[in-house]
C-alpha cells in the first residue's frame, strides 16, 4: 500500500516501525476505501520511526529513511489516516513532533481519521479524543468519530476496521475532500 504521489496517507506514530497499529491502520485504510467505492492504489504510508528523527539539542534530528518531504506530502492528502498508540493516555511523542511541524491551519481541506491502539478501554478513548483534538485544532476535518481499540482486540483488527468503515463512511464521503 505505498506509492510516491498518494492523495490518501496513512501516517503512523508508532516508535516501532511495522508494528501493530500500523497493521490496524490499513485495515482502516482498505476497509473505508472499499466502502467509499475508492482504488486502494494511491495509498503512501509514512511510518514515522523511520523518517522523523526527534533532537533536544540545538541541531535538528534526522530520520534514518531519506526520500520525499512527509510534512508535503500529508499536506497534499486529500484523506489522512493517522493512527497511534497510546503512550501515557495519549498520542506518542513522535507523532506530537510531527504534527507540531505544522501551522495553523495547514490541514484545512483534509479528511482525516483518528485511530488509537491501547491496553485499557480509557487510555485507548483518550489517546483517540487527544488526536482529533489536534488534528481539528490543525483545521482538519474531522467528520467521524475516532476508531480506538484495545490491543488484546488487534487480532480482529480487519473486523473492527470493516465494521467502523460500515459505520462512517457515509460520514467521511458526506464530506467530500478537495485539494487545497
Amino acid at each position: 500500500m505505498t506509492s510516491q504521489a498518494a492523495d490518501v496517507v496513512v501516517l503512523v506514530g508508532n516508535p516501532r516501525a511495522g508494528s501493530r497499529t500500523r497493521g490496524l491502520a490499513e485495515a482502516v485504510t482498505a476497509a473505508l476505501l472499499e466502502r467509499l467505492g475508492e482504488p486502494p492504489s494511491g495509498v503512501h504510508v509514512l511510518e514515522l520511526s523511520e523518517i522523523v528523527g526527534v533532537s533536544f539539542g540545538p541541531e535538528p534530528a534526522y530520520g534514518a529513511t531519506a526520500g520525499p518531504d512527509p510534512l508535503a506530502a500529508v499536506r497534499s492528502a486529500r484523506l489522512l489516516i493517522v493512527a497511534t498508540p497510546a503512550y501515557k493516555g495519549s498520542y506518542t511523542g513522535l507523532l506530537k513532533a510531527f504534527l507540531d511541524q505544522f501551522g495553523h491551519r495547514q490541514l484545512a481541506g483534509i479528511t482525516a481519521v483518528p485511530v488509537a491502539v491501547a491496553a485499557s478501554p480509557a487510555h485507548a478513548d483518550a489517546a483517540a479524543s487527544a488526536l482529533r483534538d489536534v488534528l481539528v485544532e490543525l483545521s482538519a476535518r474531522v467528520p467521524a468519530p475516532p476508531l480506538a481499540v484495545l490491543e488484546s482486540r488487534l487480532a480482529d483488527g480487519r473486523e473492527i476496521a470493516a465494521q467502523w468503515a460500515d459505520q462512517h463512511a457515509g460520514a467521511v464521503a458526506h464530506h467530500p475532500v478537495t485539494a487545497v
